[in-house]
């Protein structure tokens, strides 16, 4: 064999090493395409996505994306994604509520990445502008086969706060995921009706005397009796000027008449703090934080000449609502008056014990007896 017969077989040799396909394992994936002449491979990689998983207080238009990759499929119903099954990533996938997005990246000859995980929690919050986001993104839903014009109840499929500009400051109403709203009739609703403000203060009426509103929140339909079977949270912007007082809450389906604690939940009443009036409600709609203003009464002097007969001795100066025996003090006999009479209700006129003139003894009264109580 010349030298020349050599060189050839030595190079056919060198070349057949050269032109055996290898495939390497994976690299940050795998890397599996045949090496000839040269070295060429995709890298697999699992999807990423943009924005990166997260906690947020809005929908969510989220990319995915795998370099190289010739489809991505992925799934949001907790189920494992492959390359036959999931939905085909096209477009972006838009998270209304808080959910898992699960996806996985194909390539040629079969190959594909591990599966990658995305969780996004969503604490979708709106005002009373875009309030029907709720309905058209499904935080608040309603069951199989109704409308949202007339349905039997509503289901917050997550968290969901609604804020209000409030004069200074803003009030919102957080209701919390799985929460069910229904009428107290069980009547179908109207949930397009759905509407959230800071009333003012000359649309409220009938609260009872000496009550002064500091601060009013409306949520839910009004003049429709509203109840979640979750307590919802109230945060209503009185001012910073009344931090650390308590105030007293209520709360009315029309806003001017049948205003009760009822529906509030105990002890119906807030301490402000940051300006806030926090408390929590298992009824709609309108919402006061309130206190009560003594009302001073002059009473007669008893004449020290005698005269007259019998009856009871009231004595002279000022006396605070609440103080019912008219004693100058509002105290325990005030209170054992208050629980004699409790429940009476009247009509054409207030009940003995009625310190708010609505025509029952009831906590109402208790809370001004409270609040005016002589230590």
């Amino acid at each position: 064999m010349n030298q020349i017969t050599k060189k050839i077989y030595a190079m056919s040799a060198l070349l057949a090493l050269f032109a055996t396909s290898v495939f390497a394992s994976e690299v940050t994936g795998n890397l599996s395409n045949g090496l000839t002449n040269g070295v060429q491979g995709v890298v697999i990689v699992s999807p990423s996505a943009q924005p990166a998983a997260g906690t947020f207080t809005s929908s969510q238009s989220v990319v995915l994306s795998a370099a190289g990759s010739t489809s991505i499929h992925y799934t949001v119903d907790g189920a494992t994604p492959t390359c036959t099954a999931g939905q085909t990533y096209g477009a972006a996938v838009v998270v209304w509520a808080s959910q898992t997005l699960k996806t996985i990246s194909c390539y040629p000859d079969s190959q594909s990445s591990s599966v990658a995980s995305f969780v996004y929690v969503i604490n979708l919050t709106v005002t009373p502008s875009n309030l029907s986001l709720l309905l058209t993104s499904n935080a608040l839903d309603v069951p199989t086969g109704q409308s949202t014009t007339s349905t039997p109840s509503l289901q917050a499929t997550q968290d969901i706060a609604i804020q209000v500009t409030a004069g200074g400051g803003m009030s919102t109403v957080t209701v919390p995921s799985g929460t069910v709203i229904t009428t107290t009739s069980g009547a179908s609703f109207d949930a397009t009706a759905l509407a959230a403000s800071e009333p003012s203060s000359g649309t409220l009426s009938n609260l009872g005397s000496g009550v002064v509103v500091d601060g009013s929140l409306q949520w839910g339909i009004p003049n429709l009796g509203l109840q979640f079977s979750t307590p919802i949270t109230l945060r209503v912007f009185v001012g910073t000027s009344l931090n650390g007082q308590t105030l007293t809450v209520m709360r009315s389906v029309t806003g001017t008449s049948g205003w009760t604690s009822d529906g509030i939940v105990s002890p119906a009443t807030c301490v402000v703090a940051a300006g806030v009036c926090t408390f929590s409600a298992t009824k709609a709609s309108y919402y006061t934080a309130t206190h009560t203003t003594p009302i001073t009464i002059t009473t007669a002097t008893a004449s020290s000449n005698g005269g007259g007969g019998g009856g009871i001795f009231f004595p002279s100066g000022p006396s605070k609502l609440g103080d019912m025996n008219k004693d100058g003090k509002t105290d325990i006999l005030d209170f054992n008056f208050l629980m004699v009479n409790w429940g009476t209700r009247a009509t054409g006129g207030a009940a003995q014990g009625d310190l708010n003139n609505d025509g029952n003894v009831d906590v109402l009264d208790f809370n001004i007896l409270m609040v005016n109580w002589t230590l």
